[in-house]
Parts: C-alpha cells; structure tokens; sequence
C-alpha cells in the first residue's frame, strides 16, 4: 500500500493561493447529497415547472435528472435550474416530456388548501423538531416560512406541501442551515428506524447505503446507476449490461434497511464488444491516486489504494459518507479496475467544546 503525501502537496502552495482559490474550492467541495438536495427545493419552487414527477441524482458534482414533465419548456428550464446550483458541474437531463393524466379537477379554497397543509406537516414526525409555518395561500401558490432544523427538513417540509391536492405551487421563505449537518452527512452502522422516523435525513441515508452497495457489487456497476429516494421508495435509473445486471441491482437495494419499495427504470444497454487491454495493477493503483490527488472532495480524506489482479481495495478514513461514495465511485470508474473492496472508515466528527 502506499500513503499519499497530501500533507506535504498541502503545504507547498501559499496562503495566497489558497485565498484566490477559496470560492472556487468551496464550490467544488460542496457533497453530492447537498448538492442534490438543493436542486430538488429549487425544482420544486421554480414557478415554470412541475418537479413532482422529477427524480434528481448527483455523483461527484455531475447531476442527472430523471423522470417526466409536462412539456419540453419545463424540460429545458429544470436543466437551467439545476446547472446554477453551486458546485454542480453538469447536468445530465434524461427527463421525458410526458401530457399529464386527465385528473379530477380539485375545487378546493386557499382557506382548505391551507389547513390541508397545516395538517399534513403536523402529521410528518420527521418535522417535529422544526416550526414549519404556512406564511399564506394565494390562488393554490402556498408560502412557507419559519425555522428549519436542517436543510434536509426545510426540503421535506416544500415536498410535503407540494404534494397536498389543489396545491398549485410552493414558495418557502423557510430559515435552514446552508450545509448539511453532521446527522445528514455522518451516520456510521445499520439504518436506526427510532432515528429517521423522527428525521428527514434518513433518505439521504438510504441513497448513499444504495450507492456504497451496488459500487460494491461485481454484477452491477453502480457508477452507471443513479439514485434516489423519496419516503423509503428508491427509484434506480442509470444503465446496465444486461437483464441479469438490472435484478441484481434491485435485490441489492431492497437488503438496505428502510427501504419500502425500489422502482427499477434503470435501462438495458449491451456493452459494445471491445478488446480488453492488461493494466498492470501497479499501473491501476497509480491511475486511481491521481485521480483521487485531482479530485477536491476527497482533499480532507486519507486513503490507501491496493490493487491485486485488478481489484482495488480501499482503506483509510473519509470525513463523511459522500465523500465514502466519491472514493469508491472514482476507484470502480478507472480503468483496469474489476472491483472495489470497501474497508474505508468514517472519521468521527469533531465534538466542539462547549
């Protein structure tokens, strides 16, 4: 195994390169999961689209959206959302403009509609610990205010909403935290079922267990499937080789404690035949390290790479489970690589003396 010397890389370059750099390291080092998180809130109070049917997913700073709109206006314009989310590096859009089902229409007042949301975020135990106001009802348009624990309640609350009947639109003048906190992005062991009943984190859970599986499993390669999870349902898009590779992928999911049901629209696409070139496998571990040196998620982490017959085992410590899911999505991606065996350790965060 070899160590690699970022402490030493670190402390080359001067403070006044890294305050030039500043914003734009920030940016990069955004996690996934608060990048994918803040795509949703803005997909789901953007006025010119309607992002219930809109699954959004987000790998190393690239993001896919998934799912259906109304129309290719809506298409064009969640795409422009999404890029101008801080630290998103591209946007992937494989949304399907789908005419929306013939409903019954609903003749509910902004007076019904209101007490129909007030009652519906009273009722979600994952807000109790946040003081969610409905600020007013104008024509089915419901503002949201008040005070948020964590920004993954501040999306709940907006999501709740949005899906209330008569519910035209959702703006939100809620007060979160900016980041994501340490029960969002750390939380080593099982899933804990008396932890996120009470809390809106527990998909985020979900999704990043889902990736660190199928990254993990030889029959699916999870850096081609995406994720994401609403109220315990894992929806899977992406692509795979083969039918084969799709179950697989699904029974994997459904072994991650909370899940309630998985959706499977991943997509079958035969891998093109190609000859297989020998890698050296102290060529792969080189190949991964440098990748790791260039990507600025993993600055704080400290990973060794060993490779044997081209499987690459990773170990060492990750300052949180997005940045678990970035190592191991940057190791599985490179080439020569057959598999990831993950042995990597979440880093505790600091306890801060009160």
């Amino acid at each position: 195994m070899q160590r690699r010397p970022r402490q030493i890389a670190r402390a080359v370059f001067g403070a006044a390169l890294a305050l030039t750099l500043a914003g734009a390291a920030h940016a990069a080092q955004r996690p996934d999961a608060w990048i994918t998180t803040k795509v949703k809130m803005s997909l789901l109070t953007n006025e010119g689209i309607s992002a219930r049917n809109v699954n959004v997913d987000t790998v190393d700073g690239r993001v896919t959206l998934h799912g259906s709109v109304a129309t290719e206006a809506e298409k064009a314009r969640a795409e422009q959302v999404a890029s101008r989310i801080e630290g998103a590096t591209n946007v992937r859009n494989l949304l399907q403009v789908v005419a929306p089902k013939q409903e019954a229409k609903i003749d509910a007042t902004d007076g019904q509609i209101e007490n129909n949301v007030k009652a519906s975020l009273k009722a979600d135990r994952a807000l109790a610990d946040s003081s969610i106001k409905v600020q007013s009802v104008n024509a089915g348009v419901v503002l949201l205010s008040g005070k948020a624990r964590t920004l993954s309640d501040a999306y709940r609350a907006v999501g709740v909403t949005a899906g209330v009947p008569g519910v035209r639109r959702v703006a939100s003048e809620i007060q979160s935290p900016d980041t994501l906190g340490d029960d969002e992005l750390w939380r080593d062991g099982a899933y804990d079922a008396a932890v996120y009943e009470k809390s809106a984190a527990g998909d985020m859970w979900i999704t990043t267990a889902a990736k660190v599986r199928l990254i993990a499993n030889s029959d699916a390669p999870g850096f081609d499937i995406n994720v994401d999870t609403n109220h315990g349902i894992v929806t899977l898009f992406g692509v795979v080789a083969s039918e084969n590779a799709k179950r697989s992928a699904e029974a994997e999911v459904r072994k991650i404690g909370g899940v309630k049901n998985v959706v499977n629209d991943l997509q079958i696409v035969a891998e093109a035949k190609q000859n297989r070139v020998a890698h050296k496998d102290d060529q792969i571990t080189k190949a991964i390290q440098t990748r790791f040196d260039a990507n600025e998620r993993l600055t704080d982490s400290d990973i060794d790479v060993a490779v044997s017959n081209g499987v690459a085992r990773l170990t060492g410590t990750v300052k949180s489970r997005s940045d678990q899911v970035a190592a191991l999505t940057v190791a599985r991606s490179t080439e020569g690589v057959v598999r990831v065996i993950d042995s990597l350790r979440l880093e505790a965060p600091a306890v801060s003396a009160r």
